[in-house]
């Protein structure tokens, strides 16, 4: 798994994000809640004349965190035809993994790696953004 990913923080804990879903990072902007959306999802915001949907990294992975802070970030991701913002706490670092990585015990993580002994999990871009989408998991 040596792949480049970028690495991010989320319920104060480390995430990494496969580089080549990841089409920019932008400060936190204003999101407009939508009424029914599933959980997780903070509601769309405008991204120069689109309409993306908000995902709250660390609520999706079932975490608290906060997202209020100067070092919030929005990262827009693509999987295929799905695109979303996450929201995260900070991006801490953009550069390889390690290549051993071990299985994790969520629907929205491909597996872990240890950087550094501490655990960073890899997010399955496809199952995150799917969710803004509407998709069930």
């Amino acid at each position: 798994m040596t792949a480049i990913h970028v690495r991010v923080r989320a319920g104060g804990e480390q995430y990494a994000l496969p580089v080549q879903g990841v089409r920019e990072i932008t400060r936190r902007q204003r999101i407009t809640p939508v009424p029914g959306a599933p959980a997780g999802v903070l509601g769309v915001w405008n991204l120069r004349g689109d309409v993306i949907a908000a995902v709250d990294l660390a609520s999706l992975l079932g975490l608290e965190g906060s997202v209020d802070s100067d070092e919030a970030r929005m990262v827009v991701a693509e999987h295929g035809e799905l695109r979303a913002g996450l929201m995260v706490e900070a991006v801490t670092e953009v550069g390889p993994l390690p290549a051993a990585i071990e299985p994790a015990d969520s629907d929205y993580l491909t597996g872990a790696v240890r950087v550094d002994r501490a655990p960073v999990g890899v997010v399955d871009l496809g199952a995150a953004l799917g969710i803004a989408a509407g998709a069930p998991r």
